[in-house]
């Protein structure tokens, strides 16, 4: 499936906008405003009254900071609003991101976004290229995940074929072929495991292996959860939740530098750094060719 520049720079201005709105502190904002009138001009509705505080009337709540929380939420679920052509709505994203970054105003001569975000070409994974790669994965968890899958490709830059097979071999084989989010064991062999972080009674259990890659150990899900912005040490089960289940695979992969070793199409590599050595390779390497096969890589 290929998608035009202007696609992809959406999805990357609607994941940072959730980043810088989380970012935003406690009290009012004057960006709150732009974020308001953003989510009604997205969602059709009638303009903010001047008497009335941002979010008012697009949520049933007073609360500022609340209402933000709720913004970003919404901002996600609006996104695919957007289709086609650049247009009004995308000059208005533009503004806000810039605001929010403290960012100069976008120059007249510049298109929306062509100068926050690098060209990024990349053909978006589809669910016949992911159900094709595993044909014993289950086709409504594969459906759900896609969409998640291709929004962590583009922000964490697995956007040539061969980087996407490398991250979809090692994902499927972690995840039991996309069923298992959260792994089946209970985590109490996990207890006390001062390499993971876990320091506290029950944390084993409640810091198992989750998301496509099987993050594990409070240590982990503090890291991952402050660059998602996710506070996974209150939520831990938000890890096994289709869209970080992704981004949390993506995040391991960042930082972990896999993307040069995918790059040299060194499975090895790839493999001993995700696994900690070599255990399921031989199943890791069948998917991989599998992978490079569907997507020509």
């Amino acid at each position: 499936m290929v998608v035009t520049q202007v696609d992809i720079w959406r999805m990357q201005a609607f994941d940072r906008l959730e980043t810088l709105l989380h970012k935003l502190p406690d009290g009012t904002d004057p960006n709150d405003i732009l974020i308001d009138s953003l989510i009604r001009d997205l969602s059709k509705l009638p303009a903010r009254p001047a008497d009335k505080p941002p979010y008012m009337g697009i949520f049933s709540l007073s609360d500022t900071h609340l209402g933000r929380q709720k913004a970003a939420e919404r901002l996600q679920e609006l996104q695919d609003t957007l289709q086609g052509d650049l247009n009004p709505i995308d000059c208005q994203v533009d503004d806000l991101l810039r605001a929010l970054s403290n960012l100069p105003k976008r120059p007249a001569d510049k298109q929306p976004y062509a100068s926050l975000f690098p060209a990024t070409p990349m053909n978006l994974l589809t669910v016949g290229q992911l159900t094709a790669i595993l044909p014993d994965a289950d086709s409504t968890r594969v459906a759900a995940l896609t969409p998640h899958i291709n929004r962590t490709c583009i922000e964490f830059d697995i956007t040539t074929p061969l980087r996407q097979a490398h991250f979809l071999a090692q994902v499927a084989h972690e995840s039991d072929r996309l069923h298992a989010l959260e792994e089946y064991a209970s985590g109490e062999d996990y207890e006390w495991r001062d390499d993971l972080g876990n320091t506290q009674p029950g944390d084993g259990v409640r810091f198992k292996g989750r998301g496509l890659i099987q993050i594990t150990g409070r240590a982990n899900y503090s890291q991952c959860g402050a660059a998602l912005n996710v506070d996974l040490i209150a939520a831990p089960k938000r890890l096994a939740d289709p869209d970080l289940a992704c981004r949390s695979a993506g995040w391991f992969w960042d930082t972990r530098q896999l993307n040069p070793d995918a790059d040299k199409d060194d499975v090895e590599t790839v493999t001993k750094v995700i696994n900690g050595g070599y255990n399921g390779l031989d199943d890791r390497v069948q998917l991989l060719q599998a992978a490079k096969r569907i997507l020509s890589a």
